[in-house]
């Protein structure tokens, strides 16, 4: 049984999951990391509705009660925490509730999912104290995180969770994908987009629905070529764009730190079409492009705490220099 059948591309991802729900092998904590877009959320919905599943056979079954209850996001066995709602981080108070919860038996399925979801936001005295519970788990109980990279987390916890790696598609599974998600869309239109995203279903779906991203994605197209540059006055010029909006900067530094992890695989030998990460992978080091995605990370916490936008187009111009 193929659980992931609809999920395009990430094979090894998939194969290991089938093979551990196959086997009731999954394991009890699961750090799932990846750009946005690239299917984060779904896989840790999936496991979830695994996790609660009272079917005999095939687990998620997606017909008991348990499974259309997960679907609808109202099973009272799962928990959800996410770092993104209202811009808010995970702080110590949403994790000792996590902590005081596991402890209690679960209402209606065997076992009790707790999805903690853009953990990046976690504070680490937040991740400290979620640390006492990840350590020695309550046997019915499996933690999953999502993030754009499991670097964001102490090493305590990462060292303690299985992490799975999720990648933007090929082209034509992306296409592929996108047509069954949007099949009114015109397949020209499909495969710009999916272009124009270097392969991230979801980027590719937002931009054919909601126009989301068009400029930011090419600002932050401006701001990967300006990296590479020898003079600073073009990324500067590029910077000082995201002093104008706070939405507009965060969105744009997202779309960066997606070019930045393409231009990695690429360098680690992945084939891609992704036009901008690809000078980036020929002229830097993997070390290099991973502090880039640092940097763009640093950058979207400080745009998010209220930093003096005036300001900081500079800063970010001169960290971003190579």
């Amino acid at each position: 049984m193929d659980r992931f059948e609809h999920f395009a591309s990430n094979r090894l991802v998939k194969d290991e999951l089938n093979t551990a729900m196959d086997n009731d092998s999954l394991s009890h904590a699961i750090i799932i990391e990846g750009a946005k877009g690239t299917g984060k959320q779904t896989i840790a919905k999936i496991i979830a509705q695994y996790c609660v599943c009272s079917s005999e056979n095939s687990k998620p079954c997606g017909s008991c009660r348990n499974c259309l209850k997960a679907k609808a996001l109202a099973h009272p066995d799962i928990k959800i925490v996410d770092g993104s709602a209202d811009s808010r981080l995970i702080n110590v108070a949403s994790i000792r509730e996590i902590r005081s919860d596991a402890y209690i038996l679960p209402n209606e399925a065997e076992k009790k999912a707790y999805l903690i979801l853009n953990c990046d936001k976690m504070l680490s005295q937040a991740q400290n104290a979620f640390l006492k519970v990840f350590e020695e788990p309550p046997k019915n109980v499996t933690f999953i995180l999502t993030c754009k990279s499991s670097t964001s987390l102490l090493e305590t916890i990462r060292s303690r969770a299985r992490i799975l790696s999720l990648f933007p598609a090929d082209e034509n599974e992306a296409v592929e994908a996108v047509e069954r998600i949007l099949p009114q869309a015109e397949k020209s239109d499909i495969i710009n987009a999916v272009i124009n995203c270097g392969g991230n279903i979801g980027n590719a779906v937002d931009i054919l629905t909601n126009g989301g991203g068009t400029e930011e994605q090419l600002t932050a197209e401006q701001i990967a070529q300006s990296i590479l540059l020898p003079k600073k006055l073009e990324l500067l010029k590029c910077s000082a764009k995201l002093s104008s909006d706070r939405v507009f900067a965060d969105k744009t530094l997202a779309k960066l730190y997606e070019i930045l992890a393409e231009a990695v695989k690429i360098n680690a030998g992945a084939e891609s079409v992704n036009i901008s990460a690809k000078p980036l992978a020929e002229r830097l080091t993997r070390k290099r492009l991973f502090e880039l995605m640092d940097k763009v990370d640093e950058a979207r916490y400080r745009v998010e705490r209220n930093i003096n936008m005036n300001l900081f187009g500079a800063w970010f111009c001169s960290e971003m220099r190579i």
